[in-house]
């Protein structure tokens, strides 16, 4: 048995003896993000609000880290 094929069995009977679905669904999570559908995953919204500061970004309107700490500080104040 290679060294892979090793890695391969002994990642596949934690994950078969689990019964934390928490677990799973982190190891779902990182599988998700290897096969590169991840951004086909996120929900339409959250693609959506994304693509919208992209744009953002890309026209300039943007805030610098200090002027948002400025903003947050204000926020939690009230």
């Amino acid at each position: 048995m290679s060294r892979i094929e090793f890695k391969q069995a002994s990642i596949a009977k934690q994950v078969f003896n689990t019964s934390d679905e928490e677990v799973l669904d982190q190891v779902k999570a990182v599988l998700d993000l290897q096969s590169g559908d991840w951004w086909k995953n996120l929900p339409a919204k959250v693609r959506k609000d994304v693509e919208q500061s992209l744009a953002q970004a890309d026209t300039g309107e943007t805030v610098s880290h200090a002027e948002a700490m400025k903003q947050i500080r204000a926020w939690r104040k009230r």
